[in-house]
């Protein structure tokens, strides 16, 4: 199996035979799911992690520069060992990912095979590639670096976001994304007090909270509060001074069960479980990821009980898979019931060692040897009965190396002396096949120093500590540097307490029930001190030197100790950067990359100070912390985006067009026919019989009022206040740049009444600036957007006329109804407006008429222009249509910087009106020649241009502009377009060449329309 250390089938099968009390699984119910192809199964409540390690998976991943193996670390989310691609989607983390039916898992980072990895060789000449290699290699000449560049950049890395989505979902990049982010949503919240950490000491802050009768909301990333509670496996001692001494005695996954229960069970009080806070942002806002869930949660109070986190020692191959955390270890064991190995060593320098020690005896693993750089331990009984078990201790003993080499097979241990360094001759060799590590913890103050409260080191507790709180913040728990239960839960209560006796409403209560809670508070707050106290003293006596880095003169230095698991950052690293001057601890963090991987420090914050400490001379308090910046851990681009929620907005005919079999095109928020049959038979009708087409997307506005003919001519660059009743014009809109916004056409229904047509993304742009004009300007005008309450239909073709007077007494004739007229009247008994415009370039109509009636009226106009071979035609014919006749369309033809002149436009420009928006700008552009043109061109060959196409010169030498619009012409039989293109090419017949699909083919310019350049179809 890819993977898997070879096993025998006992060793394989690695549950326990009963599950433990504390057990997250159901037994009862198996789920099958892939990994890297094969099939696997699982328990319901079973990480990917923990499923995989019980059928023999001992390799989890590749590290990012050498390639080597690497296994379960923490098991926990907070080191990069199991990341994973889960369902296409890259760096998930195995050991927090629960198993799902059907979902496939892949290795990354890995070539061929996880097993075998033909990049692990670069192991071998990591010599070669020392801490910042890539600043100082392949620099000269410049060429080299672009030679090695995309090698460097595939050999590293994790998974492969295009890749990996489009194999899961079988799709293109694209398609697979939107899948993926269809899944993504926002939540806002609010809380009177927040706590963060769902351990003993979170709980019990949110519990005196609640009872306070604040509204609490408690985070937590685990599925389950109770934080190490839930998988220490400890039967709990608690003083009665606590408060809480009805625990003593118990198992503590059980009282965890209890806690749950009654925090769960409060009305006001919210439990977001699995989910992780990732920042803190000014006014107590603090971002949450949930699986694929933002939430912002906004809170009066903060109380971060967010805990310490175990971090591995460095020596020589701490980096081997079998090497895990001692609270990794007991996850393992007692929430999964998985037996890790045969033959185990404990390492340590604190009490927490004792305890997984334990775990791993109770759970039938055989434990070689105990070994701890102390001289004495603060729980002797528990020493006691490790001894009494016929297990080595060695106390006053570190370890040097792990031997193997895609697994543990030995560690090498040496005495330690004083000052913390390796007693030379003094080596031992302990075989076994597993190795935990309980050095040291860190605590989790990156989300605290965020709100800027403070941390500083303490030497006696050998941890950074909050020093400074923000007002509205509280700590409790590990956080503070104390790992001890009872202190916890009294730290937790004065929390709660302080956080709910300083909301505004709380502390101006005098009730009899507030003042009980502020008594509490005090006789808590000073046996939290009483208790601290004790807790250092005890400390002083046990305290032993600190091997956190392990130094042994003359070892073998090929081998490489770890100090950053993310990066592949080893102890020589840290020392060459120092050095080299980068000897800040901000600024060897950018140069050697340490703590910048996807643990964001979590592995090698503690290991790489320690290391910068010792070569530079400084103390830990001097060399000091990096700046925490949100986001806290990696999340997911899309959680931060959110939903891809668009409005969708469908047409009163929409669903006749589905009838008809059109496939539907996004334009927009409008759903539109693409096409219904072919492009070349709906041509046909238009251009020899009749087509009709739903123009409903187009923006509708109703603009009324005595000043309403003033207000279009100061907003448009042509005149409408001259314009006569039942006449319709085109105008154009632009900005004070003269830039051109949008385009459509005005008709005067009444002396003080107009109807505007827009393009159908711009209405409500457009409605906006009339209105913020007529107000500036202090018009008699009102604006009212009537696109909902309307549909249309464009009517073309040569039997346009023939068709619609069946159905209208409106004389249709070009004497009574000319090009560019408008009319009042009936259609199939339908009131309407019918305007006379001929944007496909025939004799046409478009009628606007009461949306209610669009079925109908789609209906009717079928059914009466069957005679006559009508056919729908749809967004797609409409271009090809509209590009004959060179038509532009804002937007397309245009972008961001065209000028009305720069469009072809000129003639829509009238200066001698006094005043309008751009006017300034215009006069300005028109002095002086403009910087491209829009021209139309037709190929020379049988190719077809893309829209976006590159433009140039004749002889290929110069890049003159882009193609804006292009399309095979069935009127021209080869493929024409519109272009915006350098001035001088703007000459009938100037000769250009287009550069499409990597080839550059000749084009000839036109100025004139491809079809009908007279206009005399469109005016009969």
């Amino acid at each position: 199996m890819e993977g898997a250390r070879p096993t025998n089938s006992e060793e394989r099968d690695g549950r326990s035979k009963e599950p433990s009390p504390s057990e997250l699984l159901d037994r009862s119910k198996m789920l099958n799911f892939e990994f890297n192809g094969r099939r696997m199964s699982a328990f319901e409540g079973d990480t990917v992690a923990s499923a995989l390690y019980a059928s023999g998976v001992r390799i989890f991943s590749r590290s990012f520069k050498y390639h080597r193996p690497r296994g379960l670390l923490c098991v926990s989310g907070r080191c990069p060992n199991c990341l994973m691609s889960v369902d296409g989607v890259p760096n998930v983390k195995a050991c927090t990912e629960r198993v799902r039916a059907g979902m496939k898992v892949k290795s990354q980072n890995c070539w061929p095979s996880l097993e075998h990895d033909i990049f692990s060789v670069i192991d071998k000449i990591g010599r070669f590639l020392p801490v910042g290699f890539y600043y100082k290699t392949f620099i000269n000449p410049p060429i080299e670096w672009s030679r090695v560049e995309w090698i460097i950049r595939r050999l590293t890395g994790l998974g492969d976001i295009e890749e990996e989505i489009a194999s899961a979902t079988g799709k293109g990049p694209k398609d697979g994304r939107s899948i993926i982010s269809s899944s993504f949503e926002h939540l806002n919240l609010q809380a009177d007090v927040a706590v963060i950490g769902g351990g003993p000491c979170g709980i019990f802050a949110a519990l005196e909270a609640g009872n306070a009768g604040a509204r609490v909301v408690l985070v937590d990333d685990q599925p389950a509060l109770g934080g190490h509670l839930r998988y220490s496996g400890e039967t709990l001692s608690i003083d009665v001074a606590t408060g809480e001494g009805a625990y003593s005695g118990l198992k503590s996954s059980a009282v965890a069960s209890t806690l749950e229960k009654a925090v769960r069970d409060r009305p006001n009080m919210t439990v977001l479980d699995n989910s992780t806070a990732f920042g803190i942002y000014e006014s107590n806002l603090i971002g949450i990821v949930r699986g694929n869930s933002e939430i912002r949660l906004r809170a009066e109070q903060l109380v971060f009980a967010t805990g310490a986190h175990e971090f591995p020692s460095v020596f020589q191959n701490n980096d081997l898979p079998e090497v895990f955390l001692g609270r990794g270890m007991q996850r393992l064991i007692n929430l999964y019931g998985v037996i890790p190995g045969k033959r185990a060593v404990v390492v340590s320098n604190n009490d927490s060692g004792l305890g997984v020690a334990r775990t791993l005896m109770d759970a039938g693993v055989k434990l070689e040897a105990y070994i701890d750089s102390r001289k004495a331990v603060g729980a002797p009984e528990t020493l006691a009965e490790i001894e009494d078990a016929k297990v080595q201790t060695f106390l006053g003993w570190a370890v040097k190396e792990a031997r193997g080499s895609k697994h543990v097979s030995s560690i090498v241990i040496c005495e330690v002396d004083n000052e913390g360094e390796l007693v030379h001759g003094t080596e031992r060799v302990v075989s076994c096949d597993l190795v935990s590590l309980s050095t040291g913890f860190e605590t989790e103050a990156w989300l605290l120093n965020q709100t800027g409260s403070r941390t500083i080191y303490d030497e006696l507790l050998r941890e950074f500590i909050p020093r400074e709180l923000k007002p509205t913040v509280y700590v409790c728990g590990d956080l503070t540097g104390i790992h001890d239960l009872n202190i916890a839960i009294m730290q937790g209560k004065v929390a709660g307490l302080s956080a709910a006796a300083n909301l505004p409403a709380m502390a101006r209560s005098t009730e009899l029930k507030v003042e009980y809670q502020r008594k509490s508070l005090e006789t808590y707050s000073r046996l939290v001190s009483q208790y601290e106290g004790k807790y250092r003293e005890g400390m002083k006596h046990t305290r032993g030197p600190e091997v956190l880095v392990v130094e042994y003169p003359g070892s073998d230095k090929m081998r490489k100790r770890f100090v950053c698991v993310c990066e592949d950052v080893v102890a020589k690293d840290i020392s060459l950067a120092t050095f080299e001057g980068f000897d800040d601890i901000e600024t060897l963090k950018r140069y050697s990359t340490v703590t910048m991987g996807p643990c964001q420090g979590k592995m090698c914050s503690m290991p790489s100070l320690h290391l910068c400490s010792r070569v530079t001379g400084r103390s830990i308090a001097q060399t000091g912390r990096t700046v925490s910046r949100p986001p806290f851990v990696p999340v997911a681009m899309g959680a931060l985006a959110g939903a891809e929620l668009h409005p969708v907005k469908l047409t009163g005919i929409h669903y006749k067009h589905i009838e008809l079999g059109a496939r539907i095109m996004d334009m927009g928020e409008w759903k539109r026919p693409h096409v219904y049959t072919s492009v070349e038979e709906e041509y046909k009708a238009v251009r020899e019989s009749v087509g009709v087409i739903d123009v409903s997307t187009l923006g509708r506005l109703d603009v009324k009022g005595r000043d309403a003919g003033k207000l279009l001519d100061f907003v448009y660059t042509h005149i409408f206040s001259t314009l006569k009743v039942g006449k319709s014009r085109y105008g154009v809109i632009c900005d004070d740049a003269g830039i051109v916004l949008d385009d459509g056409t005005v008709t005067r229904l009444s002396e003080t009444h107009y109807f505007i047509t827009t393009t159908t993304g711009n209405v409500e742009f457009v409605e906006e600036w009339l209105v913020w004009w007529a107000t500036a300007l202090r018009l008699d005008a009102y604006i009212t957007n009537v696109t909902a309450g309307l549909g249309a239909v464009n009517v073309a073709g040569p039997k346009a006329r023939d068709l619609l007077r069946k159905l209208t007494t409106v004389d249709l004739s070009s004497g009574a109804f000319p090009y560019m007229n408008s009319a009042e009247g009936e259609v199939a008994g339908v009131p309407c407006i019918l305007l006379r415009i001929g944007f496909v370039g025939e004799t046409g109509w478009e009628i606007h008429f009461p949306a209610e009636f669009g079925e109908y009226f789609w209906d009717t106009l079928l059914e009466a222009g069957k005679e006559f071979g009508v056919k729908p035609f749809g967004v797609e014919t409409q271009r090809v249509l509209r590009l004959e006749k060179k038509h532009v369309i804002v937007g397309q033809d245009t972008d961001a910087l065209s000028n009305p002149f720069e469009a072809d436009m000129a003639w829509t420009v009238k200066f001698e009106k006094e005043d309008f928006v751009g006017k300034a700008a215009l006069v300005a552009a028109e002095k002086k020649e403009p910087e491209r043109m829009l021209v139309g061109f037709v190929m020379k060959d049988s190719m077809v241009a893309h829209d976006g196409d590159q433009v140039f010169s004749q002889d290929g030498s110069r890049h003159i502009g882009f193609v804006t619009s292009s399309r095979f012409s069935p009127k021209v039989g080869r493929c024409v377009g519109m272009a915006l293109v350098s001035p001088e090419y703007y000459k009938e017949g100037s000769l250009i060449r287009v550069k499409s699909d990597d080839a550059l083919n000749g084009a000839e310019v036109t100025l004139a329309p491809f079809y009908d350049p007279e206009g005399k179809r469109l005016r009969a």
